[in-house]
């Protein structure tokens, strides 16, 4: 209920006046206000030891700022907010209505035309939240409001934020945990379809009165979610199948949001709800009336659920809402008109941008790609590339051979390699033979990768993990990343029904952690998930993938591998995007498409093309400072080489390299070398190596 403002609250916030109490929960205090044209909103003001939190403060901006990106007649507006002062807050439009919670505790089950029209409305919401690149992850009868026009889903854009300050919290303790899909009660993974399944949950408490799987918190609630069947009894006939398939175990066989819409009715004007809550909708309107008098004093029975901040009970789910991502992607075409390498927003004569002198090129022998992949270590006094069966290492400072790693397994090349920043880890995937002498089919099937780690000083094996055939027998691994701490590995290759998989390993264990699904329909010919990058923090993991002539990059939350947003391309080359490099800071994402794209993570907006799509470039490399962009384009025919382009100015440098061009790039860890894999005059395998200067 409304109660009166305390001693010690604020007045004023922004340009609203406050003149009440809502409620409160772990995130803070949400007031009833009054703006100056007299619309009342509910304000949630944050809690100050959250408000002190910087990485808490970047995210709330965020989401909050996505959040006002939601559009839809069936969702409470997020109409303010403030990110950057000492009080931090975020306002949504009151709704004059109970939520379904109080309603059903007043006044029983709703009737079937009720519930038809809430379930429409409501998916229709959901479908406007998706759209705007977040999930909710949090849907329950408390946040959802019965206004005479039809309902309204509040709290999609602040649930998360509790889980985000608060990571070690479990879903064991969420108050309304048997509304939470079975994925996110496992794993705490989110998707489109666990919306769907809250969805159905809420419609049976609606219909029948009670929760699907009982009542109750904690561990034993949430084992009925996972295991059990729904109580569907006391739901009408008529919607027993749409909403037993929303309440599907497995995700694919939830509907979509819109065939949910296409099976039920729209809420009609005034009319969809029963005379008695129809009256409780109506003392709210009555109540609301009296505080847009200046001065008016709350009353205990004011709006207990505006906007849906009834629900702050629930806010405390860790699986609240997920952005998918967090923030709707923004697609960009490359700009630039030119087809050298170079050519884009900043193209032209860039002399004055690095100098580079050209130092060994370090013949690695037979190999049957140039996109083998090339790193250095954390200290930058080794350097590593793929060939035949084998992983090269190179001493930098004498540009020499100074061992092989052999990888007598792979079938071809060692095709990409990476290096740890902590450990000392050394890490290449490849393609592996059929197993004929195994009982596993998958095992018996062409197109099966591994992932092999070593530890670089000693070069001695660690672990080497196998991920099954995906289906194309023409496949292989493109990409391989440790996180930062070097606890998981992360390969990039082929999908089966998508474009592409990346595929994670706890690196101790050998414990496959994850297996993501990137970009819809079939992988074809080409298509695969051909770079992945965790994010300097370590907290988001990176999957760039294309096909047919379009690409992506998709983000997903290391913590729960739950998708956060795409960052998608109107056309690359054939490959889609082949590398992708984090900025030190994180805040900028780089990839090679055929051309070079430059997006803002937080933002995920397209923000620059340093060269176009036929430019072929394959490879991309940030520097150490951030400042530099290298780029490994291979124009065959006409000889390729390396661009580097300066980030704030987007001016461009080329360099020719071997006949073939360059495959992949580096930034040695100072800055002061650069290398790029290419090919001699004998088609053998080599790394052109360069001073920067």
């Amino acid at each position: 209920m409304t109660t009166p403002l305390h001693a010690g609250d604020p007045r004023q916030v922004g340009d609203y006046r406050l003149v009440g109490r809502l409620g409160g929960g772990e995130l803070g205090t949400v007031f009833l206000g009054r703006s100056r044209a007299g619309r009342l909103v509910a304000l949630r003001v944050v809690a100050p030891e959250l408000a002190a939190d910087a990485e808490f403060r970047r995210r709330f901006s965020e989401l909050t700022a996505c959040a006002r990106g939601v559009s839809g007649f069936y969702t409470a507006q997020v109409v303010g907010a403030a990110a950057d002062g000492d009080v931090l807050w975020v306002a949504s439009a009151y709704i004059a209505g109970p939520s379904l919670r109080e309603a059903v505790a007043a006044h029983g089950p709703l009737p079937e035309e009720a519930v038809r029209a809430l379930g429409s409305g409501l998916a229709e919401a959901l479908a406007g939240v998706h759209a705007a690149g977040l999930l909710h992850g949090g849907l329950t009868p408390g946040n959802v409001i019965l206004a005479d026009d039809g309902p309204r889903l509040t709290d999609f854009a602040l649930a998360r934020l509790w889980d985000a300050a608060h990571p070690s919290r479990t879903v064991g303790v969420a108050p309304d945990g048997v509304f939470l899909a079975p994925e996110q009660v496992r794993a705490g993974a989110v998707d489109a379809a666990s919306d769907v399944f809250s969805l159905g949950a809420v419609l049976v408490f609606a219909a029948a009165g009670r929760n699907a799987f009982g009542d109750g918190i904690g561990s034993d609630a949430l084992l009925r979610v996972v295991t059990r069947e729904p109580d569907l009894s006391g739901v009408p006939y008529s919607l027993l199948g749409l909403i037993g398939a929303c309440l599907a175990k497995d995700p694919q066989a939830r509907p979509r949001l819109g065939e949910v819409v296409g099976s039920l009715a729209a809420p009609g004007a005034g009319g969809w709800l029963p005379p008695t809550l129809r009256d409780m909708v109506g003392e709210r309107q009555a109540e609301a009336g009296t505080h847009l008098r200046a001065g008016a004093r709350p009353g205990r029975r004011a709006l207990l659920a505006a906007a849906g901040i009834a629900a702050l009970a629930a806010v405390g789910v860790p699986v609240g809402i997920w952005a998918a991502d967090d923030d709707k992607p923004t697609s960009g075409t490359p700009s630039s008109p030119h087809g050298a390498p170079g050519g884009g927003d900043g193209a032209g004569p860039a002399g004055d941008v690095v100098s580079l002198t050209p130092g060994a090129l370090v013949e690695v022998g037979r190999e049957t790609g140039n996109g083998r992949g090339v790193a250095f270590s954390p200290d930058g006094k080794l350097l590593a590339t793929g060939a035949l069966n084998k992983v090269v290492l190179i001493d930098p400072a004498v540009g020499k051979q100074v061992g092989v790693l052999a990888v007598s397994r792979a079938l071809g090349d060692a095709n990409a390699v990476t290096f740890s920043r902590t450990g000392g880890l050394l890490a290449a995937c490849y393609s592996l033979p059929p197993d004929l002498r195994s009982s596993d089919d998958k095992d018996r099937e062409h197109g099966r990768a591994a992932v092999t780690v070593w530890d670089a000083a000693s070069r001695r094996e660690v672990i080497t993990v196998v991920a099954a055939s995906q289906g194309n027998l023409l496949a292989q691994p493109y990409a391989v990343a440790f996180s930062p701490d070097g606890r998981l590995v992360a390969l990039g290759r082929d999908g089966r029904d998508c474009i592409g998989t990346a595929v994670v390993w706890e690196v101790t264990s050998g414990k496959q952690v994850a297996s993501l699904a990137v970009g819809p329909g079939s992988n074809g010919t080409l298509g695969a998930a051909r770079s992945v990058a965790f994010s300097p923090d370590g907290r988001t993991l990176a999957v760039g993938y294309g096909s047919d002539l379009k690409g992506a990059v998709d983000l997903f939350h290391v913590s729960s591998f739950a998708p956060i947003a795409t960052l998608a391309l109107d056309k690359t080359d054939p490959y889609g995007v082949t590398s992708i490099d984090f900025t030190p800071d994180g805040r900028t994402l780089v990839g090679s498409f055929g051309g070079v794209a430059v997006w803002d993570v937080a933002g995920r907006r397209l923000i620059a093309t340093l060269a176009d799509v036929n430019s072929h470039v394959g490879g991309v490399s940030v520097s150490p400072d951030g400042k530099l962009i290298a780029g490994a384009a291979s124009a065959h025919s006409q000889g390729g080489g390396v661009v580097v382009w300066d980030l704030a100015s987007r001016k461009g440098m080329p360099v020719t390299t071997g006949r073939s061009g360059g495959g992949k790039v580096a930034f040695g860890p100072d800055g002061k070398r650069l290398a790029a894999t290419t090919d001699t005059a004998e088609l053998l395998g080599a790394v052109q190596l360069w001073s920067v200067g």
